[in-house]
Order: C-alpha cells, then structure tokens, then sequence
C-alpha cells in the first residue's frame, strides 16, 4: 500500500516541486507550534498557574482555535507524509508520534467530557482537582513527546523496526 503511494503521481509530482517539502515543512512547524503554545497555555491554567483567569473564558478563546490549528497539523502532517509514504511507514519515531498523538486526543476527551464536566464550581480563586491536574500535565508531557518524536523523524530517517 505504501508502495502504491510512493509511486503515485501525487508523491511524485509533490517530490517534483523545489520548494515543497520546506514549504509543507514550515506550515507544519508553525500549526505545531501554535497548538503546542495554546495547549500548553490551557494545561498550566489546570494546574493552578494563574488562577485569576477563568477556565471557562480561557477554554472558549483557545479550544475554537486549538481545533483550527490541529486541523492544520493534521493536513501539513499529512502533506508531509505523501512526500515520503515509505519512509515514514517504517519510522519509528514517526510511528511513535501517531501513538502520541492519539493518546493527546484521548486524553483530552477525557478531560473535556469527564474532568470538567463540573468546572465551574472551582473555576477561578480555587485550586483545580486532582484529576484535572493529573490529565493537564498527562497532555503536557505527551505533546512535549509528540514534539520530541516529530523532531527526532530525521534522526531515523532510513531505518525502521
């Protein structure tokens, strides 16, 4: 299958363009760090850091546009992926960053359906629960290893498992 798609027309016109892969690469790095930034903007908020700011108000400006920004990680992501689909198959850091990322989304499910069902009874002046603190620093560290897998990509670059 990845064979396929390494020879397809797409691959192989993506890899025809001279400015391609920085271009798809830069887009990444700059969706990446968005999401990153706001993520971790929202995590520290639920472990007690700057207790002024409201939850609530915080989530509603970032969540919109951490949604916007994962869309765009996904799709240079993606793009990133069609230019190399071989290569990438069999990387392990690239293999261990798809887990990663799936386990961030899991994880903020979580938070968002169960952890802060009840957020308003401590929303701002009190200290968040336990819970809550626990998955704001879960997602902290599995995006920090989402980002450390996504840059340690070029280091097994034509190895594999």
């Amino acid at each position: 299958m990845f064979e396929t798609l390494n020879e397809s027309p797409l691959t192989q016109w993506l890899n025809s363009l001279l400015w391609g892969f920085p271009a798809a690469e830069i887009f990444h790095i700059v969706m990446t760090g968005g999401f990153f930034g706001g993520v971790a903007a929202l995590d520290l908020r639920l472990l007690g850091v700057h207790r002024r700011v409201s939850v609530m108000t915080l989530m509603q400006h970032l969540v919109p546009l951490l949604r916007w920004l994962f869309v765009g990680v996904v799709v240079s992501g993606a793009l990133l992926f069609l230019f190399m689909p071989l290569e990438y198959s069999q990387n392990p850091a690239f293999l261990t960053k798809l887990v990663l990322i799936l386990c961030g989304g899991l994880n903020a499910l979580f938070m968002h359906v169960v952890l802060l069902r009840h957020q308003y009874q401590w929303d701002s002046h009190i200290d968040p629960p336990g819970g809550v603190k626990m998955s704001a620093l879960l997602s902290l560290v599995i995006w920090m290893a989402t980002l450390g897998c996504g840059r340690l990509i070029a280091y097994f670059y034509g190895t594999s498992f």
